[in-house]
């Protein structure tokens, strides 16, 4: 592998789907050959001290310059001289892929599926996102979905790799005392839990799931939601929950580390993030059902972007409408009232997770472009 300096604005400690997929991927690349340029941000010091590759930070954009990434560019520099960089991986095609360029060295372009759409926007953006894409020596994309959006391009195959994220929390994690704890402090005992896990936005479909709860108690009495994540549309989703009366059956978990997640997954009876498209905001895959899955829990998604890949209807889960609350509350019902068969699927996505989901197995992927 050659000296790699991967270049991102997500990250970790920062949340997010394209930040832990990036953080799996340097994890499972070789120590030494990897090197992250990321933005500076509270908590890094801590996260990166327990890594096994090296993390720059930086304040990545200019404030009062334009356009901010030559910032980016800039420090991208130093770092390649200080550190004997060979080769560029940027994850966000439209700036960094203008950064890439600009550095005169071989460069791989990572793609989640909703970066690829809204660089599509204008003329403009889709010249440049064209001319990165043929000029990249590799692309790495999350979803067959989302290389399907490349191939549209007119891009070669060829040059196009599928590394599915993984899952990076285990069921061997669980804290007993932790599960206790938000079982008690929730008030979870004797109650069928539907959960969700991802960032308060619109097109993840929780305002859907919350539409579809006076059904759903309807039918199951002792439904109850969780919601663990924080957004800026937590005060659509609570006013909606507030007007369809359900408020008290809802429970909005912000600020949950990663570390505690595994109690909330398996106290779980199913797992449900129904996401649609909203422009060219889309679910590129979806790591969520795989965690879920690998605690053993039927998934409930919507039939949209790379979700049909994360989840594989009547086998793993269910593939609902997005956009239909009645498709969404039946099947809700239906995993809460068939244990047998909900018990089913979550056995079967674990052991598909297991099997076809780790890192070890993705990553060799790669090994003629790095």
């Amino acid at each position: 592998m050659q000296k790699t300096l991967l270049i991102t604005i997500d990250f970790p400690p920062q949340k997010g789907g394209v930040a832990t997929y990036l953080s799996n991927l340097c994890h499972n690349l070789k120590p030494g050959k990897i090197f992250v340029l990321a933005n500076k941000q509270g908590g890094a010091e801590h996260f990166d001290h327990k890594q096994n590759y090296k993390i720059i930070r930086d304040k990545l954009y200019h404030q009062f310059f334009w356009p901010a990434w030559l910032r980016t560019l800039r420090q991208a520099k130093k770092v390649i001289r200080r550190e004997k960089i060979e080769q560029i991986l940027i994850s966000h095609v439209l700036p960094m892929g203008y950064i890439a360029l600009l550095l005169k060295l071989p460069f791989i372009v990572s793609l989640h599926g909703y970066d690829v759409l809204a660089a599509q926007k204008n003329g403009w953006k889709k010249y440049w996102l064209l001319k990165i894409l043929n000029r990249a020596k590799g692309i790495i994309v999350n979803s067959n979905f989302t290389k399907q959006e490349v191939l549209k391009l007119g891009i070669s195959e060829d040059k196009i790799i599928i590394v599915y994220p993984c899952p990076n929390i285990k069921p061997e994690d669980l804290n007993q005392t932790e599960r206790q704890a938000v079982k008690t402090e929730l008030d979870l005992h004797g109650k069928k839990v539907l959960l969700s896990v991802g960032r308060l936005v619109e097109r993840k479909g929780f305002d859907k799931v919350i539409e579809a709860l006076p059904e759903g108690i309807k039918q199951v009495p002792n439904l109850v939601y969780l919601l663990v994540g924080k957004g800026p549309y937590k005060n659509e989703l609570e006013k909606l929950a507030l007007k369809l009366k359900v408020l008290d059956k809802m429970t909005i978990c912000e600020d949950i580390p990663d570390s505690n997640l595994p109690a909330f997954y398996d106290l779980a009876d199913a797992f449900i993030m129904p996401a649609r498209q909203l422009g060219s905001d889309i679910e590129g895959f979806g790591i969520v059902y795989l965690e879920a899955n690998l605690f053993g829990k039927p998934v409930i998604a919507g039939k949209s972007g790379g979700a049909g890949e994360a989840v594989i209807d009547g086998q793993t889960g269910l593939l609902v409408n997005p956009e239909n609350v009645s498709d969404i509350a039946k099947a809700i019902v239906h995993l809460m009232n068939n244990r047998e068969y909900a018990m089913k699927l979550g056995s079967q996505g674990k052991e598909r997770v297991l099997s076809e989901f780790q890192w070890n197995k993705q990553i060799v992927k790669l090994k003629n472009i790095l």
